[in-house]
């Protein structure tokens, strides 16, 4: 049947055929025609076939042999009607550790769309896709609907933020890490037609539709406070919430493969409320990487930090917190050891039990340190790099047994947090650790949590999944983790750290809030 007119009601396309291509309709037919498929409409009285909907033939015979089809819109049908789809984010300005619900409207019941997010961050891009299906209405929703196909499978509310990988381009490796927290990382967010790949994505240069939301680390009642000098020569930056306080206080530190100061998590923790030093230990030089730009590290300037921070007026009296990941964790521990009287809380995350990398000295004593080798016994599942040739640094820690700190000396509330698919750690240093605290005699509390399908790199959530990254000089270094499991991991972790430490360092008199 060729067809003879087009009429369009809605979202849905209404094709007029004839029955043979030589049969005329008059005009008071299709005047007819048009009313009764508007009846149609409302009552939805179809039946489906897997081409679309079809008029019953008790309503075909009063159009005088001619046969009504009523399909789903085609390709051409759907690009006439992108004034019909509306794409929204909300909110569209929000911490990053904040839900973001992606709705799309004005679609088809049953149509494929495909979703992409993109963000370039300090000339670094990142992207991802995913295929979901509208429902009976023609909405798309992620905190509640699945996606069938692209970068994640499933009900992912987050899942456009942390499946996003690097773009073409990008040298391998690279982790996403920001910066400048006084500016907000901007995802362009898009809807396109159908279920395609992101490489069509990537030349589709007419969405549907398209938005974008500012992700802060930082909200606009923070401040930031660079931190220079002292005895030790002291080097960080405090990000605190603006005011007199007084604060809850933590010193945060990242690992060792990033140099100098990081301030993403320090800009989180004040937008909740605490005041937070993120201070740095290790440095980079034009020569050398970071980790061995140092030759010892000297706990007196860990101990500086935390009296410089427990002096400031805004800060709350009665000890300081201690947060940090792989040897900030493991520094960030060593504190609560070596001065328990100054910590009132510490947190560990994916940290070794011996000091590693460097000598650590305290008060004239050196401190015994693992050094990474290779490991003794090369075997299938112990080789040091993985199949793909990424270093696996589990592999050259020594044993758990071997140079541990004195845990058990540590007095306050701890928090020991890993993945177990840590390809940088290996998992028995974070559960002796645990013993070590929680069997110490001392009447405090330690919580510890393993993470099924985690990696190293726990950190807080929402960002693109790293489970492996470029270290100069050496090469790719493999973190571990599946991405879905990270994800969830992460987005765990970081709630338990902040309900660790408004349990352990606020007053019970203060109330932390979140602000953007």
């Amino acid at each position: 049947m060729a067809p003879f007119k087009f009429v369009t009601r809605g979202l849905w396309q209404l094709s007029l055929y004839t029955k043979s291509s030589n049969i005329g309709v008059t005009s008071v037919q299709l005047q007819c025609l048009t009313t009764e498929l508007h009846k149609l409409t409302q009552t939805r009285h179809f039946n489906t076939s897997t081409r679309g909907c079809y008029v019953p033939s008790k309503h075909s015979r009063r159009l005088e042999g001619t046969a009504i089809l009523v399909r789903t819109m085609s390709s051409s049908a759907r690009l006439a009607s992108k004034s019909c789809v509306s794409l929204q984010a909300s909110p569209n300005t929000s911490l990053m550790d904040e839900i973001v619900t992606i709705e799309v409207a004005g679609l088809m019941p049953g149509q494929p769309v495909t979703l992409n997010t993109y963000f370039d961050n300090e000339d670094k891009q990142f992207e991802t896709y995913a295929h979901y299906t509208s429902d009976e209405n023609g909405t798309v929703n992620t905190t509640n609907h699945a996606s069938q196909g692209g970068n994640f499978i499933g009900i992912e509310p987050m899942g456009m933020f942390w499946s996003m990988v690097a773009c073409p381009g990008v040298r391998h490796g690279t982790r996403y890490m920001k910066r400048d927290i006084s500016k907000p990382l901007v995802i362009d967010i898009s809807v396109h037609d159908g279920h395609m790949s992101q490489d069509d994505v990537r030349v589709d240069k007419s969405p549907m539709a398209a938005t974008s939301v500012g992700r802060w680390y930082k909200g606009k009642n923070v401040e930031s406070i660079k931190v220079e000098g002292g005895k030790y020569n002291l080097q960080g930056t405090l990000v605190k919430p603006k005011g007199p306080g007084p604060f809850p206080a933590v010193v945060d530190m990242f690992g060792g493969v990033l140099p100098g100061c990081n301030e993403i998590r320090a800009a989180l923790l004040a937008s909740h409320g605490f005041a937070a030093l993120s201070l740095g230990y290790f440095w980079e030089t034009e020569e050398v990487s970071s980790m061995i730009a140092v030759e010892q590290l000297e706990m007196e300037y860990f101990e500086e930090a935390v009296d410089w921070l427990n002096s400031q007026p805004y800060v709350q009296p009665g000890g300081i917190g201690t947060v940090g990941v792989c040897k900030g964790g493991e520094m960030a521990t060593a504190m609560a050891i070596h001065f328990p009287d100054k910590i009132r809380a510490t947190i560990g995350i994916s940290t070794c039990g011996s000091f590693t990398l460097c000598p650590t000295t305290y008060k004239g004593k050196t401190y015994p340190y693992a050094q990474l080798s290779p490991p003794d016994e090369v075997s299938e599942e112990h080789t040091g790099f993985s199949k793909d040739g990424h270093i696996c640094l589990k592999d050259f820690f020594p044993t758990a047994d071997d140079n541990f700190q004195e845990f058990d000396r540590i007095k306050c509330p701890a928090l020991i947090i890993c993945g177990d698919n840590d390809d940088c750690v290996p998992n028995d240093h974070s559960d002796r650790i645990a013993g070590l605290i929680q069997n110490n005699g001392h009447d405090n509390p330690c919580e510890f949590i393993k993470y099924p399908g985690a990696g190293h790199l726990l950190e807080p959530p929402y960002v693109p999944v790293c489970t492996f990254s470029y270290q100069h000089p050496w090469g790719i270094f493999r973190w571990g983790g599946t991405p879905r499991d990270h994800a969830h991991a992460c987005e765990a972790a970081w709630k338990k750290v902040l309900a660790f430490l408004q349990e352990h360092m606020v007053d019970k008199k203060q109330t932390v809030t979140s602000k953007l």
